[in-house]
């Protein structure tokens, strides 16, 4: 039983001491992702404009800017560490439209049960 407890005792220890840098990763990970999506949206606004406007979304000419712009900054911003909560927040908002406007987020929505 001793064996186990110490066992157990060094596992939280190296998982603590790995906890900063697996964060770190996945931060930097999910930022680049933000960016790199935000990039190639930036490049093609009028496409996406054209796409927010045949989801029905509200003021398409408005929303797709700010979406970009949220997407490329807001991965950057990840990155780098700052306002990341907040970032966080808003990308999170952004990404539940987005699969709320997908045909799979409405297969999902429907299985949840009346709404």
């Amino acid at each position: 039983m001793r064996l186990l407890t110490k066992l157990y005792t060094l596992l939280i220890a190296a998982a603590s001491h790995l906890q900063s840098p697996f964060l770190l990763l996945v931060r930097l990970y999910w930022g680049f992702q933000m960016m790199q999506t935000g990039w190639g949206k930036l490049h093609n606004l009028a496409k996406v404009t054209e796409f927010f406007t045949s989801l029905g979304i509200p003021l398409p000419g408005l929303n797709a800017p700010f979406i970009v712009g949220l997407e490329f900054l807001g991965g950057i911003l990840i990155m780098l560490g700052l306002g990341s909560r907040l970032v966080a927040l808003l990308l999170t908002c952004d990404m539940a439209v987005a699969f709320g406007n997908s045909g799979s987020g409405s297969a999902v929505l429907d299985l949840l049960g009346p709404g």
